[in-house]
């Protein structure tokens, strides 16, 4: 069986991206989905500031989450914009010397976001690194539903 025969048809419209039973769904939230896309990088341009690189936007909150915190609440962007920058930012982090900024993480944008939703996207990350663990940690779980509590609680135990 050969390949497809390419049409004009086809060339131009290519394959929607939404999940078929062929082509299973792209979590937009894993490690190389998040090196490879990089639109979660906050506008700098927007005050008068150059773009960021990744790089330079992890090393600049992690080195100072206060300076930044702007970045990763839920008022200015969208949740699933906060969502990536966060991941990014604990991926990099690591302890001891990142306790402000994960803890900054876990007790805002992670707490805020907490849900079902955020849980899937999370089972990409299993097992957690440590860094994701503390930021995990600073989660008020005790306002959430008994079965999100047990369900972060095997996750954190994997």
């Amino acid at each position: 069986m050969g390949s497809p025969k390419v049409t004009r048809k086809n060339r131009s419209n290519p394959r929607s991206r939404k999940h078929t039973a062929d082509a299973p769904a792209v979590d937009v939230f894993t490690r190389s989905a998040l090196a490879s896309d990089l639109t979660w990088l906050p506008d700098m341009t927007d005050v008068g500031k150059p773009p960021l690189t990744a790089e330079a936007y992890i090393e600049a909150y992690l080195a100072d989450p206060g300076e930044w915190y702007w970045s990763t609440i839920l008022l200015h962007d969208p949740s699933e914009v906060v969502l990536k920058r966060v991941l990014a930012i604990i991926d990099q982090a690591r302890l001891p010397g990142h306790e402000k900024a994960l803890g900054q993480l876990g007790a805002g944008p992670l707490e805020d976001m907490m849900s079902e939703e955020l849980l899937d996207h999370l089972q990409h990350w299993l097992p957690f690194t440590p860094a994701m663990r503390h930021a995990l940690s600073q989660v008020r779980m005790d306002v959430e539903p008994p079965v999100l509590q047990q369900r972060l609680k095997a996750m954190l135990s994997r």
